[in-house]
């Protein structure tokens, strides 16, 4: 996914460089940072997988409004579902129809922006009754820690483990701070206005109680904002999501990333999340969470170790 022409390395490369990054030249690949044994090593220490990587350019600020086009964000790298992606539910994606999307993501000097175009033949709690898990009468409680499913309906969930290059640790719980973050958008409900309206909720439960101040702060003071979009006729709809770099995106301690540092690598993953009618779910959780960099399952020895995927966060601009 990387192209040429941003990375400058010197005749020998350690791992402080990595740290921050490094800056560009016309000759040299990004791909060559992803080589490095030193990158490897580290990435390997926090469950980081190297093949699962993007470049986050510098580009125009777009219209924060939900409704995205490709020419708005043309200068973006684009992502998409398809088989590489993760299915941490029993179900499998049947077809384009069933649910399918398309991404963007890049940085325009204040803020990260991610944005999505989800096509989903059933919307739940709009095309459906808003059922509940039978398990949990208690799945769309919005503003409490330790009750709530946030992830419960059709949702995106973002991870950003911005000191992945500092740290060098595998994760199994996130901060919720700039060190590290889990938090979910959520179709038909939020942290500030509760059910119905789509927006950010925080993590839970199950979480600490660091990780859900920390994620109620961000919503609260719009380090992350989110706008939708609904497209009923086509079963679509469209998310901008619009993080604050400085505050947010925190790459060392108490040191946020800006244009003006060299370009670094953080962890990074997406998961997309859908819920259907209750026949499509007799287990009472999702029909479909597909991941991008991969998602431990229940059978795996370390349940709560997470995957990362790699994004790259650079002042280039993409050719």
């Amino acid at each position: 996914m990387f192209s040429s022409s941003f990375l400058k390395r010197a005749s020998f490369l350690v791992l402080s460089c990595y740290i921050a990054g490094c800056q560009g030249d016309d000759t040299s690949s990004p791909l060559d940072l992803l080589e490095d044994p030193s990158v490897i090593e580290a990435a390997t220490k926090a469950n980081a997988k190297l093949s699962r990587s993007m470049i986050a350019w510098q580009g125009d600020t777009p219209s924060f409004d939900g409704r995205v086009s490709n020419k708005e964000y043309s200068d973006a790298s684009h992502f998409s579902w398809n088989e590489e992606w993760i299915e941490a539910m029993l179900q499998e994606i049947e077809s384009k129809e069933d649910l399918y999307f398309e991404g963007w993501v890049k940085h325009v000097g204040e803020h990260l922006y991610l944005a999505f175009d989800i096509v989903d033949d059933i919307l739940y709690g709009i095309e459906t009754e808003r059922w509940l898990p039978p398990q949990d009468p208690h799945a769309h409680v919005t503003g409490e820690r330790e009750r709530g499913r946030p992830w419960f309906g059709d949702m995106i969930e973002i991870l950003l483990y911005t000191r992945l290059m500092d740290l060098q640790v595998p994760i199994g719980d996130v901060t919720g701070d700039g060190r590290a973050i889990q938090i979910i958008y959520n179709l038909t409900k939020s942290f500030e206005g509760g059910i119905g309206t789509p927006g950010m909720l925080p993590h839970g439960p199950g979480r600490s109680v660091e990780n859900f101040e920390n994620n109620k702060r961000w919503i609260l003071e719009d380090i992350i904002e989110t706008k939708t979009h609904r497209i009923d006729a086509e079963n679509r709809y469209q998310v901008e999501v619009r993080i604050r770099l400085d505050g947010g995106m925190e790459i060392g301690k108490n040191k946020f990333w800006s244009p003006d540092d060299p370009d670094s690598l953080i962890g990074f993953n997406l998961s997309i999340g859908d819920v259907d009618g209750r026949d499509k779910s007799p287990d009472g959780l999702l029909y479909h969470e597909t991941w991008w960099a991969g998602k431990l399952t229940n059978e795996d020895p370390e349940t709560r170790v997470k995957f990362w995927g790699l994004l790259l966060l650079t002042a280039q601009q993409k050719e």
